[in-house]
């Protein structure tokens, strides 16, 4: 019996991880100009975001439940073998419905879901996790315990150049109480309970990212597990930020692009860190 991870394109694993370990990634669809693409398939994160930036229309939709069942049908063939499929959190996407329907027109019994209630390398760090477990040998109740066991120890924090993606998208959560003052702040925001939220609310850039430098150095001192670097627009920016955290700590990291299904909401300057705290 084999049991089979699968997630979408919303985890941005580490560039060659899915190849590798031969994983199914579903992707997130994107509209430009009312015409969708599949993220990374149809469209690169660069030219999306190229074609956002000249004032080209867009917005984001879930994959269709037909998808989750392509996959699902081939990797059930041998009747033994299991199914988890772990995806973006259930309170700012449809994907995990899709995947229910799909679930449910296949084989329930053998095909478990999983809400990581979060996304990115949030997402991403729990599936590496299972596909780690699964090879393993262990089983679906053990890796999803295991993956109940990341949620609280995975922290995300983003700081944005402006708001007015995220007020956009409508996916602001609980970070819509800082909308009357989105001229006066630069909010560190996070996902809590599956929504985005406000963590912190520095009045400008300089002292956000001195705040976000001091949360990456109070995790270190718990212990770091996983940790990971996205950027949207800002590369060099981003991965300057990733070779100091090397030079400080020595600790190895991930630099991941936010593909167009988050960072379309998120806008070009976005600057993202995610880590997982080792278990205590």
């Amino acid at each position: 019996m084999n049991i089979h991870i699968v997630t979408d394109s919303t985890s941005y694993l580490p560039i060659g991880f899915a190849e590798q370990h031969d994983l199914p990634v579903v992707p997130v669809k994107v509209s430009v100009d009312e015409v969708f693409f599949r993220e990374f398939v149809e469209i690169s994160p660069d030219v999306f975001y190229a074609k956002q930036k000249a004032g080209a229309k867009y917005g984001t939709t879930q994959p269709g439940p037909e998808d989750f069942i392509a996959v699902y049908t081939k990797l059930l063939a041998n009747p033994n073998d299991e199914v988890l499929s772990i995806h973006l959190s259930s309170r700012v996407s449809g994907t995990l419905n899709s995947a229910y329907i799909a679930a449910e027109q296949t084989d329930p019994r053998r095909v478990h879901l999983y809400d990581s209630r979060t996304s990115g390398l949030g997402l991403g760090f729990m599936v590496m996790q299972a596909v780690k477990l699964a090879a393993n040998g262990a089983g679906i109740d053990d890796i999803i315990k295991a993956l109940d066991g990341m949620q609280p120890r995975t922290h995300i924090y983003f700081l944005l150049g402006t708001m007015k993606y995220l007020i956009k998208s409508g996916r602001i959560g609980k970070a819509a109480g800082v909308a009357a003052s989105i001229l006066q702040i630069k909010p560190i925001l996070t996902v809590k309970d599956g929504m985005i939220d406000v963590f912190e609310r520095p009045r400008t850039m300089r002292a956000a990212l001195d705040r976000m430098w001091a949360l990456i150095d109070q995790a270190v001192v718990r212990g770091i597990e996983h940790i990971g670097f996205h950027y949207v627009g800002n590369r060099v920016e981003v991965e300057a930020m990733q070779t100091e955290f090397t030079r400080r700590t020595g600790i190895p990291s991930v630099l991941s692009q936010l593909g167009p299904g988050v960072g379309c909401h998120m806008g070009p300057e976005t600057v993202a860190v995610v880590i997982v705290e080792k278990a205590v």
